[in-house]
């Protein structure tokens, strides 16, 4: 019987995506996997970040910024964004050590995305307390990922004119 070493990139991606840590398991990657799956819970649970949403997504936003615990909240968009970085590359480098994608050079993928995402993410958090800490985070990582990745590609395109 052969088993298909072949992983999606963007399949291990949508995986974190839904729960940090699913994309790693997908990848087997099962330590990182499970501490991230550990992570989220324990955040979840301490930031009362169920709730949180809970009250943002019907416009309740005094009681989402009352009922969320910051210092375990500030944690969350720096795990999730880790967790869909590391799986979409771990896809990557697993597809480029088992020679099914030699036209990929094993190289790291989305470092702007990833950091950008991660840093506006807990900005949005902090700051945007007229649309509460869900929303805001939300709008955060989304400003955070087009800024790092327009970053990330300006700062290629002259190392790339460099050398």
């Amino acid at each position: 019987m052969v088993i298909n070493s072949n992983r999606s990139p963007w399949m291990a991606l949508l995986w974190s995506l839904t729960i940090p840590g699913f994309g790693q398991l997908y990848n087997g990657d099962y330590l990182i996997g499970l501490a991230l799956v550990l992570l989220e819970f324990i955040i979840n649970v301490k930031s009362n970040l169920n709730l949180t949403i809970l009250y943002s997504f019907r416009g309740q936003y005094f009681q989402a910024t009352q009922i969320t615990d910051f210092q375990w909240l500030l944690f969350y968009p720096c795990v999730y964004s880790f967790s869909l970085w590391q799986a979409y590359n771990k896809a990557k480098e697993i597809n480029y050590s088992s020679g099914k994608d030699k036209a990929v050079h094993l190289k790291t993928y989305g470092n702007g995305i990833f950091i950008g995402s991660a840093m506006g993410g807990t900005l949005g958090v902090i700051y945007c307390s007229v649309i509460g800490p869900v929303l805001g985070g939300l709008a955060g990582m989304a400003v955070g990922a087009v800024a790092g990745f327009a970053i990330d590609k300006y700062i290629n395109k002259n190392i790339c004119n460099e050398g």
